[in-house]
């Protein structure tokens, strides 16, 4: 069974759903969703392209409330910014959540957003992977 991870950022527009998109392609034993702590927003167009790109690319990705998802029995819950870390809402208390703030790339350069990409699975795969035992 695979185990259900969730990426929070302020809007989901962007970084969350770029994590969403890593886990789920190099990590075939989770399952990850992204959601947004605050308002959320349509996912940047630069975002989807750099992730056509890397093949990650899902058309069922698309932005949402983290309100809408607190019933979910998360195994992992990270918070990827400022924003997200403190406001993070309760989850079970089987949930490990944790977090990991990265810095927005800019999303108008397609070299920053390739980086970025590469960054996500040199530090996030690993970090997933130890705590949940993988």
């Amino acid at each position: 069974m695979n185990k259900k991870i969730l990426l929070l950022c302020k809007d989901n527009s962007a970084l969350s759903i770029m994590a969403e998109a890593v886990l789920n392609k190099y990590l075939k034993e989770v399952s990850a969703s992204s959601a947004a702590v605050k308002k959320t927003k349509a996912i940047k167009p630069t975002v989807i392209s750099a992730l056509v790109k890397d093949a990650s690319w899902d058309d069922e990705y698309h932005s949402k409330a983290v309100l809408t998802m607190l019933e979910i029995e998360f195994d992992l819950v990270i918070a990827l910014d400022s924003v997200s870390s403190k406001a993070i809402p309760e989850f079970s208390d089987n949930t490990i959540v944790i977090e990991i703030e990265y810095e927005d790339p800019n999303y108008d350069s397609p070299s920053q957003m390739e980086r970025f990409i590469k960054t996500l699975k040199m530090e996030l795969i690993p970090i997933t992977r130890d705590i949940l035992e993988l």
